[in-house]
């Protein structure tokens, strides 16, 4: 019985009384003062105790009824039993229920002891009640609702005067109607939990938890304690939490990879659509079965999903990502796999996600690019030609080894900015083809001078080519270097065959037609030896003699020659032809210098032609010196090459002159034809050598030949 649970304790007598004055309920305490040799099981309040004034029950109702219902009258009774005057404290406890409580005896300070006591008591209740945090409802047995506290009125909006009794006239609203319904049910004896909607006085929507407990005495219910939990904030948090999980599966169903999530035991607690289409598990309830029970034989996946979680996952791994390739419907296919755990709750059990993307397509895309980056890398590293990335301020980003060679630097002291490979006052023509490039345009072919390590100047051809961004924007320059140094000498000399090819034709066409009438005139002129002046007929037979030279000289352009190849002693050849030329340069005050290193290999040559081609080049030294000087003749083995150097102290040549030294009919000297210089070059090239010219004005000059031993 509800009242056992508030008042047995209560250490005064107590009495639970209906309207009718029947005592419905008393405690331990109250049993004490009950009529002796009685052994009635229901009492009328009047036989415990006899009002002084001897007023009707209904009496002290009305009177408690025109009071507070939070007051209580006090009444002098005497007891029935030992004809002590108590003092009663009458207070109503529902709508048909008085509480009498024996405050104290008149006679006794331990009855006011105890009338103060249960007055707190009352205070106390009076508090819990008033005070909970929950609303709370009184309901008598038919259903009215005869107290509310506090907190229910700030929780609906309502005061107490529009609930109690009347509010189902005073409020239309549905919620209360549903209470009703389930007070109903515990007014029956069946205790009720559950959840409804009310809808505050200012229309906002509350949801509350409820509990109706039924208050049961002498075998009846006699009310409801109805207790309200306002859960609103929960309700609305569960709603959040729906709303976001429906977001998240809608974000995993669309996902292009498979997603599975599995609790330690493999157990499947969620699969996204594209994991079931994938492992044809569409239409299946899979929740809480194993991959091993729902394994697919056209899938071999499966044996990748059955393990729980993986050894690799423990400790502070939390995830691990590896590639693996899988065979479905025959076809190879790559994926990337993520598996990751997390917890479940509090509990210490967690679960396990595997993530899954079909990477086949870009794995593919990866391997067309790899094998295109090596095949550019190659290229790049491997091509002949001299290949620079250069940023648009002009920095050197990247080279390759041919690149490095052209220039003679390694990739570590390679010079950053592509300005340091100019020759001094380029700096416009950097910046014109920066600015070029810059612009979108290519530049090809360009012709012009670089500057070696070591100083000297190369002669190369540059293309230059603008590198862009996937929207065209120009990042970087791209130049691809090419030494035409040798492809110049190239070209010279075959400019200078294809003048020799015509000159020979030339003198083939005009050697025999001049020679036969030159034959007579010198005849005639020898004729009038003595009748024509001496200093005239010398003059005459010395140039007839010179016109026969140059006719000479044209047909050993013009006919190749009987050659006989034999090992020869250079040195002792040079010798020879010193001999023959020392009184030529005594006779100009012309000092011959020697400087001959040891000889230890031949040269396969014509001797008579390497006498030829020492004479005409001893002769222009000695010519190029008329006030005398000292013309030095040097020797020496450089690996496979015999060089003979020939320096003289003459005026020297300036490099314009330079260049067309070997052309037909150019010469540095008055009167000269250049012929002489064209057969040099002939001989030497038909021995498989060179000839070299370094010459500084007012300094002199130095020819160098070539010969390969």
């Amino acid at each position: 019985m509800v009242y056992e649970k508030y008042y047995e304790r209560i250490p005064l007598p107590l009495f639970v009384v209906d309207l009718e004055g029947t005592v419905i309920y008393c405690n331990e305490e109250g049993k004490k003062i009950l009529p002796e040799d009685d052994d009635r099981e229901c009492y009328d309040i009047d036989c415990i105790w006899k009002s002084n004034d001897h007023p009707s029950l209904p009496h002290y109702i009305k009177e408690l009824r025109s009071s507070s219902l939070t007051n209580s009258i006090e009444v002098v009774f005497t007891s029935v039993s030992s004809k002590e005057t108590h003092l009663i404290e009458i207070s109503s406890l529902e709508k048909d229920r008085l509480l009498f409580v024996c405050v104290k005896s008149i006679s006794s300070n331990h009855e006011d002891n105890m009338r103060q006591e249960l007055s707190e008591l009352h205070l106390k209740h009076d508090f819990l009640i008033a005070e909970n945090p929950d609303g709370i409802i009184f309901v008598d047995p038919e259903g009215n609702i005869t107290d509310i506290n506090r907190s229910l009125q700030s929780m609906i909006g309502y005061e107490k005067s529009e609930i109690i009794h009347t509010y189902e006239q005073n409020i239309s609203f549905k919620e209360l109607k549903k209470m009703k319904y389930y007070t109903d049910r515990a007014l029956k004896g069946k205790a009720q939990v559950y959840e409804t909607k009310l809808t505050h006085k200012n229309g906002d929507h509350i949801y509350i938890e409820v509990k109706t407990i039924p208050i049961k005495l002498n075998h009846s219910y006699i009310g409801v304690y109805t207790i309200l939990k306002d859960i609103s904030a929960y309700k609305w948090a569960q709603h959040e939490a729906f709303k976001q999980e429906e977001l998240l599966r809608s974000l995993i169903n669309s996902m292009p990879e498979f997603v599975v999530f599995q609790n330690q035991d493999g157990q499947i607690l969620e699969m996204n659509h594209y994991a079931k289409k994938l492992f044809n598990l569409e239409g299946r309830d899979v929740v809480g079965k194993t991959f091993a029970e729902i394994g697919s034989p056209e899938w071999d996946a499966i044996p990748l999903l059955k393990e729980g979680f993986p050894q690799k996952l423990g400790g502070e791994t939390s995830n691990i990502h590896f590639e693996h390739q899988l065979f479905h419907n025959g076809e190879e296919r790559t994926f990337d796999i993520v598996k990751a755990t997390g917890p479940l709750g509090e509990e210490k059990r967690g679960y396990l996600i595997s993530i899954g993307r079909d990477s086949t397509h870009r794995k593919r895309v990866e391997e067309d690019l790899l094998e295109t980056k090596e095949l550019l890398e190659s290229i790049f590293s491997n091509s002949a030609d001299g290949i620079s990335v250069i940023n648009l301020n002009g920095e050197v980003l990247k080279t390759n080894l041919a690149f490095q060679r052209l220039y003679g630097y390694s990739e570590e002291n390679m010079p950053q900015n592509m300005i340091d490979l100019y020759p001094d006052g380029h700096y416009e023509e950097a910046t014109y083809i920066c600015q070029t490039v810059t612009d979108g345009n290519e530049i090809v072919d360009y012709e012009a001078l670089r500057k070696h390590k070591d100083g000297r100047l190369i002669e190369v051809s540059v293309t230059y080519s603008p590198l862009r961004d996937k929207d065209g924007v120009v990042l970087a320059i791209s130049a691809i270097t090419r030494n035409i140094g040798d492809r110049k000498r190239t070209e010279e000399l075959l400019l200078r065959s294809e003048k020799l090819s015509v000159i020979g034709q030339l003198a083939a066409a005009v050697a025999h037609e001049v020679r036969n009438p030159l034959t007579a005139v010198k005849g005639f002129i020898q004729l009038y030896k003595g009748k024509i002046d001496g200093k005239i007929h010398e003059l005459m037979m010395s140039e007839m003699n010179r016109i026969e030279n140059i006719i000479s000289e044209f047909l050993s352009l013009a006919k190749p020659q009987a050659v006989t190849y034999q090992q020869a002693n250079l040195t002792t050849l040079i010798c020879d032809t010193l001999s023959i030329m020392e009184s030529q340069a005594r006779m100009s005050n012309v000092c011959i210098e020697r400087d001959f290193g040891e000889q230890i290999h031949g040269v396969q040559c014509e001797v008579n032609q390497m006498k030829q081609v020492l004479i005409n080049l001893i002769k222009n030294g000695i010519e190029s010196m008329p006030d005398g000087g000292i013309l030095t003749i040097q020797t020496r083995e450089e690996g496979e090459t015999f060089r003979i150097a020939i320096s003289d102290q003459g005026v020297g040549i300036s490099k314009e002159r330079l260049k067309h030294l070997g052309d037909p009919f150019f010469s540095n000297k008055e009167g000269g034809t250049g012929l002489g210089l064209v057969v040099c070059y002939k001989i030497i090239h038909e021995h498989g050598g060179r000839i070299e010219f370094e010459s500084e004005l007012g300094v002199g000059t130095t020819v160098s030949v070539l010969l390969p031993l």
